[in-house]
C-alpha cells in the first residue's frame, strides 16, 4: 500500500478542496496512518511474572466480588489466584498494589471498527488504525470484534497484533461486509464521496452480492484470507436502497458453516431480524432501531437462540449530532484531542449532512425509545444482549463502549449483567465455547485485565476510573491527553 507523507497530504488539501483531498488521499492509501496520540505504551522491559496484590476480584459469571485476593501472572496467562499473601511468588516478579480497587477481565467491544475515524463526518479525516487501537486499550477494551473492515489490511493488522508487532486489543475480523448491489454501505459512499471518485470507493466498500453463487464465492474468498466471521448487511441505509434477500443470506450462511465460520448480521427492522434469523445467522450486530417490534415477532426472534449486540450508542450519537449537545465523558477528554471533541458543537454551514441524511437522522430520533423498548422486550423473552459500540464518527474507540454500557444499564440491566455482557458473555460467543480462555479472572485464562477504582457492581461508572490496563500479561503505561475533569464519567 502507498503511504502518504504528512507534507504531501497538506499539499493535496491546498490544491483540491478539503473534501476532494481527503477522498483522493483515501483512494491512494487505504491504510494511511499518522502519528496520533500515544495514550498507551508497553514498558521498556516487562518482568516474566507480575503480582496484583490485595485486589477485590470480580467473578463476572456470578457477580460476586471476592475481596483480598492476589493474582499472579506469568507470561500472557493468569497463573494463580488466591487469598492475599498465600501465593508462591518469584522474587523478580513485578508488583501492583490493588488495595481499594476491583480487578475484572478486560472489556470486549462486540462492534468495534479499527479502520474508522471518530471525528465529525464533515471533517472527512483519514482513519488512523494504530491510534484507534491505542484508544481502545486506554479505555480498558482488550478484545474487539470488527464486523466490516474494507481497508485491505484487516487480517494483516489482526495478525500483527497477535504476533506482538503491533500494540492493540485482540481483534476478530470479518473483512469487507457482504451487501446487496447498491446497498449499505455502498449507498452511503456514493452520497458522501465526490462524484469523480465515488465509483471507485463504492466498489471497495464491500462485496455486492447479486446471487447465491456470488455469496458463496465471497465467503470462499474471505475464508481463504483468514476471516474470523462473515458479516452480512440486512438493512436499508438510506431507507430506499436494496438489501440482501433470504436466498442470498441462506447461501452465505451455509457456505460459511461449511468453511467453519459463523455469520453476523447488520439489521435495522423487525423484518431484517426475522429474515437473517431464519437464514441461520449467529448474531445480530445491531438492534431493531427503525420501529417498534410487533408483539407477534418477539417470540420467534427469541426462538432463534442467538444474541443481539444492541449498539444503542451509535444511534443516540447520530440523533444528537444536529443539535451539537454532546458533553464529553471523562474517557473522551482523556483520549481524544480537544479540537475533535469541540468540532461536534456546530455543523458547518457548508456541510451537506442534513441535506443528505436529514430524513434518516430524523427517523433515528423518532425511534430512540422504540429501540430501547425493543431491547427490554427481547431481553425479557430470553435474548442474550452483548455489548458493542459501533465505533465511527461520534463514537470514540473505547469511550464509546463505556457510553454503551451506561445505556444498557438505563434499559434495565443490572451493573453485574452489563459487565458480563462486555466480558464473559461476549468471550463465549467469540470463542464459541462455554469455557473461553479469556473474559474471566481464573487460572489459565489470558491475562487481559482491568483494574478500576471502586465497585462497578454498585456504580457502573467505576469502569471508567481505570487504574491499570494489562494486555497479555503486560502492564501498560497510560498517558491521558487531558487531565480528568468535570462530573460526567
Amino acid at each position: 500500500m502507498i503511504s502518504l507523507s504528512r507534507n504531501f497530504r497538506a499539499r493535496l488539501r491546498r490544491f483540491f478542496s478539503l473534501r476532494d483531498a481527503a477522498f483522493l488521499t483515501l483512494t491512494l492509501s487505504l491504510a494511511c496512518t499518522g502519528d496520533g496520540p500515544t495514550l498507551v505504551r508497553p514498558p521498556d522491559s516487562a518482568p516474566a511474572a507480575l503480582l496484583i496484590e490485595n485486589a477485590a476480584v470480580l467473578d463476572v459469571a456470578t457477580g460476586e466480588l471476592v475481596p483480598a485476593r492476589d493474582v499472579l501472572l506469568r507470561g500472557d496467562r493468569i497463573d494463580a489466584v488466591g487469598p492475599a499473601r498465600t501465593l508462591s511468588v518469584p522474587a523478580e516478579a513485578g508488583r501492583i498494589d490493588a488495595r481499594g480497587a476491583t480487578l475484572l477481565p478486560g472489556l470486549v467491544d462486540m462492534h468495534g471498527h479499527v479502520f474508522a475515524d471518530p471525528a465529525p463526518p464533515w471533517q472527512l479525516n483519514i482513519p488512523n488504525p494504530e491510534a484507534v487501537l491505542r484508544s481502545y486499550l486506554y479505555s480498558g477494551v482488550t478484545t474487539v470484534l470488527d464486523p466490516a473492515d474494507a481497508s485491505g489490511d484487516a487480517f494483516t493488522r489482526r495478525d500483527r497484533i497477535r504476533g506482538g508487532d503491533l500494540l492493540g486489543p485482540r481483534v476478530y475480523a470479518t473483512g469487507p461486509p457482504l451487501t446487496a448491489p447498491g446497498g449499505h454501505p455502498v449507498a452511503l459512499v456514493k452520497i458522501a464521496a465526490p462524484a469523480w471518485i465515488s465509483w471507485y470507493l463504492a466498489s471497495q466498500a464491500g462485496f455486492q452480492i447479486d446471487s447465491p453463487e456470488a455469496g458463496r464465492a465471497a465467503v470462499d474468498t474471505l475464508a481463504s484470507e483468514g476471516a474470523n466471521f462473515i458479516k452480512v448487511i440486512v438493512d436499508r441505509v438510506p431507507s430506499d436502497v436494496p438489501r440482501l434477500g433470504p436466498t442470498e443470506v441462506r447461501a452465505i450462511v451455509e457456505t460459511a458453516r461449511a468453511r467453519g465460520l459463523r455469520v453476523v448480521a447488520h439489521i435495522g427492522s423487525s423484518e431484517d431480524a426475522l429474515l437473517s434469523g431464519r437464514a441461520g445467522v449467529a448474531a445480530w450486530v445491531h438492534g431493531v432501531y427503525t420501529e417498534r417490534i410487533p408483539e407477534r415477532d418477539i417470540a420467534e426472534l427469541a426462538s432463534f437462540g442467538i444474541p443481539m449486540v444492541a449498539t444503542l450508542e451509535v444511534f443516540d450519537s447520530y440523533a444528537r449530532m444536529p443539535s451539537g449537545l454532546r458533553a464529553p465523558t471523562r474517557l473522551e477528554r482523556e483520549s481524544a484531542p480537544a479540537e475533535v471533541l469541540s468540532a461536534f458543537e456546530e455543523i458547518p454551514e457548508d456541510s451537506t449532512l442534513l441535506d443528505n441524511f436529514g430524513e434518516w437522522l430524523a427517523m433515528v430520533e423518532r425511534n430512540r425509545e422504540h429501540a430501547r423498548e425493543n431491547l427490554r422486550r427481547l431481553r425479557a423473552a430470553g435474548v442474550t444482549i452483548l455489548a458493542g459500540s459501533d465505533t465511527q464518527s461520534g463514537v470514540f474507540p473505547g469511550p464509546g463502549l463505556h457510553r454503551e454500557l451506561a445505556l444498557l444499564e438505563e434499559v434495565g440491566m443490572s451493573p453485574a449483567e452489563v459487565i458480563r455482557a462486555a466480558t464473559l458473555d461476549s468471550a463465549r460467543f467469540l470463542s464459541d465455547s462455554e469455557e473461553p480462555d479469556f473474559g474471566r479472572v481464573v487460572p489459565g485464562a489470558r491475562a487481559d485485565l482491568l483494574l478500576v477504582s471502586g465497585d462497578p457492581r454498585q456504580d457502573l461508572a467505576a469502569l471508567s476510573r481505570i487504574r491499570e490496563v494489562i494486555v497479555g500479561g503486560v502492564r501498560l503505561h497510560r498517558e491521558p491527553l487531558q487531565a480528568p475533569g468535570g462530573d460526567r464519567e
